[in-house]
């Protein structure tokens, strides 16, 4: 049973399947416009006259925007409802989309991918909302769902893109990602309803004892982690392009196949393996698990020379990203209150901004620095180095969950 506050078991079972259907959709094509550029924002760059600095800053502008809109626009949707504010974000979404691929000079590349900044909060809200409408038994379960939205999206989005981008230039792939966000908006008009357990308790906790729960130790220890681990991934992730050109001679096709492999592991990592894996192992251990993963990922990568090794490592490496990123939300989820899920999970989706923030640019100073110092993995190195960083902040988490009774959400 999907919406557990339903009168009704059968009515239940098909309003949940239905309004969980649609959220899935609405994830999916929200993720798939903005995977759609990923492989080609480099070249986009650099095709009006950027620099690989500039275009760690265009991707920092995104994240900035994210970090200050999304914990404002989450926390919202608690008081006024799930719904309208993941019309409202689509919406804007796909004006943002027809301003990028309008670009014809930086300037306006910033406009637009600001705009579309604003709009990360449908990430925290759909978050919100599954926690809305499940028990804490099905969390895993249906963040790990839509986790998996979002991953097939980046299986289908780079290869999207890169395709595109190379057939007939940046412009069309930015207008069919704004199309995209349009026919979201369109669908989740029409087949999104505002959470059942949202109409009959419209009450929302004051913004005093919100900060109050922000300061628990157990919260700020998951923010931290969550923190940490996206510091790792965006470095990978901003100089993965940049590195496959200077080590593999990639250009925006061959990107956009390597994101492809990484997303549908993922999305395999997240509806095959996780939910098998959660049978012997709680979310904390397998968090644990994943991350040393992801950090021998990170360390091999560095020394790859070849497409056959560079398979392989992106392999394990995508295995290694798609836990964390469902459990961590889950541990998060699962310490917070009912009454607060919107606001929590908005602050923790602001901190991934944060992360997204700062990354992009220091990975690629790492990157520019290790290509002068003749060491082109330099900036995995680093990446895997706060990866380990993570492992004492999850022992701790641990330790003090054993002795503190874990927070109720029924």
């Amino acid at each position: 049973m999907f919406l557990k506050n339903d009168k009704s078991k059968a009515s239940a079972v098909s309003v949940g399947r239905s309004a969980f259907g649609a959220l899935f959709f609405v994830v999916f094509l929200d993720n798939l416009g903005f995977a759609i550029v990923v492989p080609y924002l480099f070249f986009y760059v650099i095709a009006l006259g950027g620099s690989t600095l500039l275009y760690g800053v265009l991707l920092a502008s995104y994240s900035l925007m994210s970090f200050i809109s999304t914990p404002l626009v989450a926390r919202f949707s608690d008081r006024v409802g799930r719904r309208k504010i993941l019309l409202a974000a689509l919406a804007i979404s796909s004006i943002s989309y027809f301003i990028f691929g309008s670009a014809h000079a930086i300037w306006l590349l910033f406009i637009g991918r600001m705009l579309s900044g604003t709009t990360a909060a449908t990430v925290p809200v759909a978050q919100a909302y599954v926690a809305d409408v499940t028990t804490p038994n099905q969390r895993l379960r249906y963040l790990g769902l839509l986790g998996a939205a979002a991953g097939i999206a980046f299986v289908l989005g780079p290869a999207i893109g890169g395709v595109l981008s190379h057939l007939f230039g940046y412009g069309i792939p930015s207008f069919l990602a704004s199309a995209l966000a349009f026919a979201n908006l369109v669908v989740a008009y029409f087949r999104l309803p505002e959470p059942t357990s949202f109409n009959i308790n419209r009450s929302v906790i004051s913004f005093g004892a919100l900060m109050h729960i922000l300061r628990t130790r157990k919260i700020a220890l998951l923010f931290s982690i969550y923190f940490m681990f996206f510091v790792a991934f965006v470095f990978m992730q901003s100089a993965l392009s940049p590195w496959l050109q200077k080590v593999l001679g990639f250009g925006s096709l061959q990107t956009g196949l390597i994101f492809f492999l990484v997303g549908g592991i993922v999305v395999f990592t997240q509806v095959v393996l996780l939910p098998l894996l959660n049978k012997k192992y709680n979310e904390l251990r397998l968090t644990m698990y994943s991350i040393l993963i992801l950090a021998i990922a990170l360390i091999a990568l560095a020394e790859v020379q070849n497409l056959p090794s560079l398979l392989v490592v992106i392999a394990v490496f995508s295995f290694g990203f798609g836990i964390p990123y469902v459990t961590i939300n889950t541990l998060i989820s699962l310490n917070t209150p009912k009454n607060a899920q919107g606001g929590v999970l908005g602050i923790a989706w602001a901190i991934v901004g944060l992360a997204q923030t700062i990354s992009p640019v220091l990975a690629a100073s790492f990157f520019s620095f290790g290509v002068a110092s003749n060491f082109n993995g330099l900036v995995f190195l680093v990446s895997a180095a706060i990866s380990i960083t993570i492992l004492p902040l999850i022992f701790y988490f641990k330790k003090f969950q054993n002795k503190r009774t874990t927070t109720k959400n029924c």
